[in-house]
């Protein structure tokens, strides 16, 4: 390894940030490590179905500085694998000598005509705007609708928290007369999540009066309209994408085999297989869990396959043995509104838990154990960034709100959902 060593990780959410503080507890002070994202911000995406998104972002740059890693604004456009560099859209170069691409997902939008006018939760900055909408519904004076394109995971979340969204910008009575249609071209809600929470699901939907319109096909769409492919039409104060994720646009400059997602295909290290200098992490990556199962676009697995991914490119880096990535078991905890939540565990989504209990699960998880805690001193940082779940200390107490988030921020590359 030559003096000076530099490990560049690319994307600046849930999978960069922990891949950055991972390499350096690896690679202590003999690497240099430098993360670029186009915003200085941890976007809590996983939240943005709920009220209150200019909220949902943490300040990097102070907890990057106390474990020495290198903060860079910028938008990466492309890599020269010869030269190990990566561009940024404002001319500079970065080098590398070992790269972690975690640059996420992207809302994949219809292809429909008008699909681009539709609101979506897909980034802060688009969740602000779909809010701001909410805030003028909810003091309008025609009975109101919202449509929400897309029945899983995070369209029964954002649907079943409408009602509440609405009610919290004052329309109160407004917000209990609120239609709330939930559409997808698949015959039933959640077909990604399986059959065994599907009954609670349902219930959940009927005790909230939210209208589902299931093998529907959308011929075309708009800020307020939804026109299906049998002619009818549904007129509406606001259309809310939540169509499914796809690898965003800079995993194509990753050369070797990608997924049907986009995601590039990566071997048990997290290694790109005819370029052992380039890992890929979070949504990017198209990797088997240790399990036989792939990973998702997901936060619990970004989580842990961004410090595996550091962990890895600072061990190659040193000429040590990289390690094969094992994910914790796979679990579930999907927000239900007023009726709680419901927990599963594993891939075939056993019910454990579900109403107030689970609740309690998923406000924990959202509003702690995702979070890198804002007032950690470095060596607590580097402890987190174990690759070991029991030593990543999830239960420690939340830190206040207002030192952990930010107001006013707007966006970042990606984190994940899940």
């Amino acid at each position: 390894m030559r003096e000076g060593s530099e490990i560049l990780v690319v994307g600046g959410g849930f999978a960069g940030f922990w891949a950055a503080i991972a390499a350096r507890r690896v690679g202590m002070s003999r690497v240099s490590i430098t993360l670029v994202s186009r915003e200085p911000v941890l976007q809590i995406r996983p939240r943005l179905y709920e009220a209150a998104p200019e909220l949902l972002a943490v300040d990097m740059v102070p907890l990057l500085e106390r474990v020495n890693v290198q903060f860079v604004q910028g938008e990466a456009i492309g890599i020269d694998a010869s030269t190990r560099s990566v561009a940024l859209a404002d001319g500079r170069v970065l080098p590398y000598d070992r790269l972690v691409v975690a640059t996420g997902s992207a809302m994949r939008r219809p292809p429909v005509p008008g699909a681009g006018e539709a609101y979506s939760v897909d980034s802060q900055s688009e969740a602000i705007t779909f809010d701001r909408r909410l805030r003028e519904i909810a003091h309008g004076t025609r009975e109101p609708r919202v449509a929400v394109i897309g029945a899983g995971f995070t369209g029964i979340e954002l649907a079943l928290e409408l009602r509440d969204r609405l009610a919290a910008h004052g329309g109160s009575a407004r917000a209990e007369a609120l239609q709330i249609f939930l559409i997808d071209r698949a015959s039933v809600v959640g077909p990604e999540l399986g059959e065994g929470p599907r009954p609670l699901i349902e219930a959940a939907l009927r005790d909230a009066r939210i209208e589902c319109r299931l093998a529907a096909t959308v011929s075309e769409l708009s800020a307020d309209r939804v026109t299906f492919a049998d002619g009818s039409v549904l007129d509406v104060d606001a259309v809310v994408l939540t169509t499914g994720m796809v690898a965003a646009a800079f995993a194509r400059h990753v050369p070797g085999e990608r997924d049907g997602l986009g995601r590039v295909v990566v071997d048990r290290s997290l290694r790109v297989p005819a370029f052992h200098d380039i890992f890929v992490a979070g949504d990017a990556a198209a990797a088997d869990g240790g399990d036989g199962h792939p990973i998702l676009q997901s936060c619990q697995h970004a989580l842990q396959a961004g410090r595996f991914a550091g962990e890895n490119a600072a061990r190659d880096l040193l000429g040590l043995p990289v390690l094969e990535y094992v994910q914790p078991p796979y679990i579930t905890c999907l927000d239900l509104g007023r009726s709680g939540a419901v927990f599963t565990r594993g891939w075939d989504r056993h019910v454990e838990k579900f109403g107030s209990e689970a609740k309690a699960i998923k406000r924990r998880i959202n509003r702690q154990t995702i979070y890198p805690p804002a007032d950690a001193t470095g060596d607590e940082l580097i402890a987190l960034s174990s690759l070991d779940p029991a030593e990543q200390r999830f239960s420690r107490p939340s830190p206040p709100e207002s030192t952990r988030l930010l107001s006013g921020a707007t966006t970042v590359s990606h984190p994940s959902r899940g």
